[in-house]
């Protein structure tokens, strides 16, 4: 099908095209199609703009005063057309892009994309992924080698972010290699429940691709959930996976909930801890699990030795005693036997599966923000110690760690001060060293300019969708730069539209992708607002 024919003046960088009856019912900006001509070859182009041509309705022409006076002229006869506007993005040969050596000539074809990215599919790392906007049946191949590169997605709340990271997830859960089924280990921070479907889904089928288990974790304060759901277990965690250092740090700063820590109060705490290790051979877990009456006598006692002032001991006390209160005894997540350790990690690697931690209400409630913080903080260091690990003892691992609401776990804190965040610290370690040891980061958010920027600036692919305009020029610069044209439609892109850029995109050029529907439901997405209306509204009458 001739969707439009090369107009004068084109070049290797822009065409100009006249469109063909099937063009106009076809074509829409942001597609991709393909400039044929015999000296040119194949040259890969993005439609930027369509613009409708009418003599009729043309400035400064004779009928500009029968339009005046409000007469419909659609019935005369005038010489009507479009002009699309496109990008050149390079020459195909065979499934590559080159750059592209000659422009395309005036009468040159412009045609739809066909066969011409088969030989990519055919690569083992390819999947293929959503469909490229204008296209029914034609995906993005996505280079799966490339995750450990990192990866960001980013929306507005209802652009479908979450939904395409659960398509993502789908995806991983079920890669063919030379004919076998495979996984990619992955552990999930779920904010707000939208996880959860693939849990109850692997529940009732006994199966979800080729994972071995789809875990999920709630906190204690959920443990009904835990008796009652199969796959269901408690988070907890152990004190002695964090440094003196990195311990004595958050328990100030669980106390004041300010990124500027009283350096006298975490010193003291820190040679506690020391202390407690070195010369009352017990652990930080076998420590802060015991009476808080007790854990104050050693304090106070092991103060009465050191030259701090009172106050400082007073308020090193009182951040140590309200960590105890409330992380061992409230909340309960500290435990000497706890269910996120290294042997979780080898579980979930060694036999690949889907873990989920349920950070949601139902997950976590009454949980603040804080608690959560500590655990993400508390899981980035345990997945950078272990994948140190095995990458020391020659045991090649992968995992994708993939984080939701990543602003409060990795703030900017110009512009998003949630407090100081261990977590932070932890994430950024994994951002710039876990490729090297084989942990994948994946950043959701729906602020991007919310997040650490030196964070941020770690991640080599990117899945946009709708942002909001102050945030469009802020990624387009990380990304490397967006053409103009891109920029501006990412503030207008329907739900279930993103923008895919960088490494993983095989193409190497911005891609509008349509994410499809997935196997799995997003219950947590779905509204019924008229309905439920109605069902009021007929029960009150």
């Amino acid at each position: 099908m001739i969707l439009g024919y090369v107009l004068s003046g084109s070049t290797t960088h822009h065409v100009r095209a006249q469109l063909t009856e099937e063009g106009e019912s076809h074509i829409v900006e942001g597609m991709l199609l393909v400039v044929e001509g015999k000296r040119c070859g194949k040259l890969l182009c993005r439609v930027d703009t369509i613009t409708y041509i009418d003599e009729l309705y043309e400035e400064r022409t004779p009928f500009a005063e029968i339009v005046k006076r409000g007469i419909e002229m659609r019935g005369f006869s005038s010489l009507r057309y479009a002009v699309a506007e496109l990008s050149v993005l390079g020459r195909i040969d065979r499934g590559r892009l080159e750059d592209a050596r000659l422009p395309p000539e005036p009468g040159d074809k412009l045609k739809f994309l066909s066969n011409e990215l088969e030989s990519l599919f055919s690569q083992p790392n390819i999947v293929p992924f959503g469909t490229i906007v204008g296209y029914e049946s034609l995906p993005l191949p996505l280079d799966l080698e490339a995750l450990t590169m990192h990866l960001g997605i980013f929306g507005e709340t209802g652009s479908g972010k979450s939904y395409t990271v659960g398509y993502l997830i789908e995806k991983l859960s079920n890669i063919e290699v030379d004919g076998v089924r495979v996984a990619m280990p992955i552990l999930v921070i779920d904010a707000n429940g939208d996880y959860v479907d693939f849990h109850e889904t692997f529940i009732s089928r006994g199966f979800l691709g080729a994972y071995r288990k789809v875990l999920r974790f709630v906190f204690p304060h959920a443990r009904s959930i835990a008796m009652t759901k199969p796959f269901t277990r408690i988070i907890t965690v152990d004190l002695d996976v964090l440094t003196p250092r990195e311990l004595a740090e958050f328990i100030v700063a669980y106390r004041v909930g300010v990124p500027e820590l009283n350096e006298l109060q975490v010193s003291l705490i820190e040679r506690f801890l020391r202390y407690a290790i070195e010369y009352l051979s017990t652990s930080f877990t076998e420590l802060l699990t015991r009476n808080v009456n007790e854990i104050e006598k050693l304090f106070l006692e092991f103060a009465k030795e050191q030259s701090f002032h009172q106050q400082t001991v007073r308020a090193a006390l009182a951040a140590l005693t309200k960590f105890v209160d409330d992380l061992v005894h409230r909340y309960r997540i500290v435990s000497r036997d706890p269910t996120l350790s290294t042997r979780f990690i080898d579980e979930i690697t060694e036999n690949p599966s889907l873990a989920i931690l349920d950070f949601s209400v139902e997950g976590a409630p009454g949980v603040p923000t804080l608690v959560k913080q500590f655990v993400v903080g508390y899981v980035a260091k345990l997945l950078y110690t272990k994948f140190t690990e095995y990458k020391v003892n020659g045991r090649e691992r992968y995992l994708l760690f993939v984080v939701e609401e990543a602003q409060n776990y990795v703030p900017n804190q110009k512009l998003y001060p949630v407090g100081w965040s261990f977590a932070r610290d932890s994430l950024a370690l994994l951002a710039t060293q876990g490729r090297k040891f084989g942990v994948c980061l994946a950043l959701v958010s729906q602020r991007p300019r919310f997040v650490d920027p030196i964070v941020v600036s770690m991640l080599n692919t990117w899945i946009i969708h709708r942002i909001p305009p102050d945030d469009a020029e802020y990624i387009s610069k990380l990304a490397g730069g967006l053409p103009r044209a891109l920029e501006h439609r990412l503030t207008k892109l329907r739900r279930g539209v993103a923008l895919v850029v960088g490494q993983m995109n095989a193409l190497g050029i911005p891609i509008l992708v349509a994410i499809p529907r997935r196997e799995v439901p997003h219950r947590v997405g779905e509204t019924n607002l008229i309905k439920s209306l109605v069902k009021v509204g007929t029960q009150s009458s």
